[in-house]
């Protein structure tokens, strides 16, 4: 082998790993993704459609109040409360997004660093 085919083997290595890194990199955003969506459904809309808070002292009058709801009522609670949650994660993705695209901030999963977000990031949770 000559020099010019060793470093041609040595520079296809070295791009292998950089696509590598980049493809768990690019996988790692898509489970950082789905990780939220599936977190997404919070407890307290379900609470309000099912059987209330937790039946604690400190509970009792908010569970007297979803009693005297009607079920399209609690529908709408259950609404409301889950757009807050919603509000909130998309909140926390602006400012990530905000720090890692202004402010050099990385997110790293395994060594590797998460691709850069994106404004579109943010449709998933309807924001």
């Amino acid at each position: 082998m000559n020099t010019t085919t060793l470093y041609e083997i040595s520079y296809s290595a070295e791009e292998y790993m950089k696509e590598d890194k980049h493809s768990k990199s690019l996988q790692n955003y898509k489970d950082f993704i789905d990780e939220l969506v599936e977190i997404r459904p919070g407890v307290l809309s379900r609470w309000v459609l099912t059987n209330g808070w937790p039946k604690t002292e400190e509970n009792i009058k908010v569970n007297e109040f979803i009693g005297s709801l009607s079920e399209e009522q609690k529908q709408i609670l259950a609404q409301i409360i889950q757009q807050s949650r919603d509000g909130g994660i998309h909140d926390v993705l602006v400012f990530l997004n905000d720090e890692i695209n202004l402010n050099g901030m990385k997110l790293m999963k395994n060594d590797i660093e998460i691709v850069k977000f994106r404004i579109t990031l943010y449709s998933h949770f309807g924001a």
